[in-house]
């Protein structure tokens, strides 16, 4: 297998804070100085107070990577993939491993081209199906998960999904739905509850809630909701995980990318994934928000530890044509800085990826991204720069003894 990562054996890592550093790292770039259990597959595990990916070969590794490097291809504004790079996934897959390193990036989120998938430490994606998904709109709909005949359509996603991961010891893990609407009262659209209860006569759904209102109603409907839905997250979770370790004993199970903060997602419905999954992730929204404090309250609650599976540190939208992005570079890269080594003080925190790549659409409210490329993939240097400085200020965080 032919790797990339740049800290097959050593890492330079560049310090804004302490100067130079030279740690040691194994090939898949966990550093040896921070010593779990050698499993031979990636693995979550608590070291000397603070949780971490560990690494095969039975190392440390706390991520940090990119997530959607596929729509550089897909989302490609300006038609770089055919006329760049010749309509060839592979040169532009060495295109953004050549980033990612130059970056400080040791990892990359889930989206990832598949070329990539032998080349560095990844997250791999299964779409599975039950409550809606938040970011997908109107793609995404709500299904029934007491129904057998949705059970065994996510029995069978969850098969077609991870035979191409399991024996790939790159792959950090699975996640699932991309910003799950689970709460009771959702901030715009129906509940969960609301479709349940609105399914005809006969239904699995239907009948399941019908049998709990008749057992276990309290009279408090916004508790009665909640209480519910977390029997509906039981169901999910026990169907997509019970055959996903079956078919992949191995890996890491990331869960849903929830929303962050109760006012998205209910503290009852993290306690009901940790049932099942290893890690509890989120994609958070307006993250201006420092998180360290709710972070550790998730793993308080959980016992989990907590990826934040796709973060973009935004603070302002370009209007579309704007030339001058200055502002924007300075204001985005000081708020990574900052929101980086928030999230990375907290002892439960493995990780953080950044959403996107490439720029495509910064411009539109609804279907946006911002990359640290622009869409003619040249990088906006102030913000590359100050990403490099954050990354390298994290790994000196996370890894100190």
């Amino acid at each position: 297998m032919k790797w990339t990562l740049a800290c097959l054996c050593v890492v330079l890592a560049i310090d804004t804070c302490r100067g130079e550093t030279i740690r040691e790292c194994d090939r898949y770039g966990g550093f040896t100085a921070v010593a779990g259990t050698k499993t031979g597959w990636f693995h979550v595990e608590e070291i000397g107070g603070r949780w971490y990916f560990v690494t095969p070969e039975g190392h440390a590794f706390f991520s940090l990577g990119a997530t959607h490097a596929v729509e550089c291809m897909r989302q490609d504004e300006l038609n770089l993939f055919e006329t760049k790079y010749g309509s060839s996934e592979e040169r532009l897959a060495e295109c953004v491993l050549a980033k990612f390193n130059a970056w400080g990036y040791n990892s990359s989120g889930y989206g990832l081209l598949p070329t990539m998938q032998k080349r560095i430490p990844y997250v791999a994606t299964i779409w599975t199906e039950g409550p809606r998904s938040f970011s997908a709109g109107e793609k995404s709909h709500f299904t029934d998960v007491f129904d057998p005949a949705v059970q065994e359509r996510l029995r069978r996603t969850v098969r077609r999904a991870t035979a191409r991961h399991i024996d790939n010891q790159l792959c950090l893990g699975y996640v699932l739905i991309d910003l799950p609407v689970w709460h009771p009262k959702p901030v715009r659209g129906e509940s969960y509850v609301d479709f349940f209860r609105g399914l005809s006569a006969g239904a699995p759904g239907r009948r399941a809630y019908e049998a709990f209102v008749a057992e276990n109603a309290t009279g408090d409907p916004m508790a009665d909701d909640e209480a519910f839905l977390n029997l509906a997250a039981d169901a999910y979770y026990q169907c997509v995980v019970d055959e996903l370790r079956k078919c992949d004993p191995h890996h890491v199970l990331l869960g849903d990318r929830f929303m962050a903060l109760p006012r998205w997602t209910p503290d009852s419905i993290l306690v009901t994934a940790a049932k099942y999954v290893d890690v509890i992730s989120f994609q958070p929204m307006g993250t201006r928000t420092p998180l360290r404090e709710y972070i550790d309250h998730v793993h308080e609650i959980t016992g989990k530890p907590v990826l934040l599976a796709d973060t973009n540190t935004m603070t302002m939208r370009p209007t579309k044509g704007q030339v001058d992005r200055t502002e924007y570079e300075r204001s985005a890269g000081e708020h990574t800085m900052e929101y980086y080594r928030d999230a990375a003080g907290s002892k439960a925190c493995i990780g953080i990826h950044r959403c996107t790549v490439r720029d495509y659409q910064p411009w539109n409210p609804r279907y946006h991204r911002r990359g640290l490329l622009k869409a003619d993939d040249t990088p906006y240097s102030i913000l590359v720069d100050r990403t490099r400085r954050t990354n390298a200020c994290v790994y000196e965080l996370v890894y100190a003894k």
